[in-house]
């Protein structure tokens, strides 16, 4: 009686052998004409161009805001670290060099 199964899952492993056995029909190879092989070609670009698209908006919806905030946090902590050590002076534009070199009065850089 369990050679006399005919539930679905026969019907499937019956169904795509057949469509094997059609597609393996042709004598010159895998592919029958010219026409397959571009078809083939031109499914593949397709996924191609489908598959860096998806990259692309990945990386312009997460990668740059993410890399975004963090750079904005890291510039933000470094200009509040120079106001607290310089003050809202010359030397916090153009820095204690540049005051030292030009001879900008300098009053926090004792």
């Amino acid at each position: 009686m369990a050679s006399l199964a005919t539930g679905p899952s026969r019907q499937r492993a019956h169904s795509s052998a057949a469509s094997i056995s059609i597609s393996s029909g042709s004598s010159d190879g895998y592919f029958d004409s010219d026409d397959e092989i571009d078809y083939v070609r031109k499914q593949q670009q397709k996924e191609w161009e489908e598959g860096m698209e998806q990259l692309q908006v990945l990386v312009s919806a997460v990668l740059i805001p993410v890399l975004g905030k963090w750079f904005g946090r890291r510039w933000s902590g470094w200009l509040f670290d120079r106001y607290l050590r310089l003050g809202l002076g010359k030397t916090f534009f153009f820095g204690e060099a540049l005051a030292a070199f030009i001879k900008l009065p300098v009053s926090k850089l004792s």
